[in-house]
């Protein structure tokens, strides 16, 4: 678990950034997008991980993808997912959540977070925040 100074994430004014929410599950993806907007972000949403490789490709501001690993629909995972865009953009934070499946040792993409479903919403805003902070 990463440790993240309270003082630096209150001291810090608030962050309009975009983030792109990856998730096969439309309950799910809702859910996330309402926190994440709730939380003062704009959102936008992909249902797998082909939409949201399309999405970046278009969409040069987006700051943080938080994705799914399991998306049948799509063509990879979201641990591939999350390979590429970190090898295409290291300026991109990404957050890995699954309820199912952890990552194997050196299967998550350097850089990135795994959190596990249920997602508590207090923890992804941290994990979201730390990464937009980070240098």
């Amino acid at each position: 678990m990463i440790a993240i100074p309270i003082e630096k994430l209150k001291n810090k004014p608030e962050i309009r950034a975009l983030i792109l929410v990856v998730e096969d599950e439309a309950l799910v993806r809702m859910m996330l997008v309402d926190v994440l907007d709730d939380a003062g972000f704009k959102v936008m949403e992909a249902a797998h991980a082909d939409e949201a490789l399309h999405i970046l490709a278009t969409v040069p501001d987006v700051q943080v993808v938080v994705t799914d690993v399991e998306m049948p629909r799509g063509s990879i995972n979201g641990f591939e997912l999350a390979r590429r865009v970190r090898e295409d953009r290291q300026d991109i934070g990404v957050v890995i959540a699954s309820g199912r499946v952890a990552p194997a040792p050196g299967e998550l993409a350097e850089g990135a977070y795994f959190i596990e479903k249920p997602l508590y919403p207090e923890r992804l805003l941290e994990l979201i925040r730390a990464l937009l902070l980070r240098d």
